[in-house]
C-alpha cells in the first residue's frame, strides 16, 4: 500500500529555534487556524526509528479493514 503525504509535521523544538519574530508569527497563524481544524489527535513516527516499518504495516492493515468495511455502512 503506498500512502499519500498529506499531513505537515513540524516539531516544536524546531520551531522554538526559529529567529523569535519567525516563531511569534507562526505561533499566531498556528492560534488563528485553531478554530477552523477539527479536534484530531495523531501519532507521529519518525520514518528513521527502527520500529517505523511496524508502525507502518499496523496502519496499512487497518486502513486496509477500514476500506473493506466501508461498503458495509447501509
Amino acid at each position: 500500500m503506498e500512502f499519500e503525504e498529506k499531513f505537515l509535521v513540524i516539531n516544536w523544538k524546531h520551531l522554538k529555534a526559529m529567529p523569535y519574530t519567525l516563531f511569534e508569527r507562526m505561533a499566531d497563524l498556528l492560534e488563528a487556524m485553531q478554530p477552523h481544524l477539527p479536534d484530531n489527535k495523531y501519532y507521529v513516527c519518525n520514518q528513521d526509528e527502527p520500529y517505523a516499518q511496524d508502525v507502518l504495516d499496523v496502519i496499512s492493515r487497518g486502513e486496509d479493514e477500514k476500506g473493506a468495511n466501508s461498503g458495509n455502512n447501509n
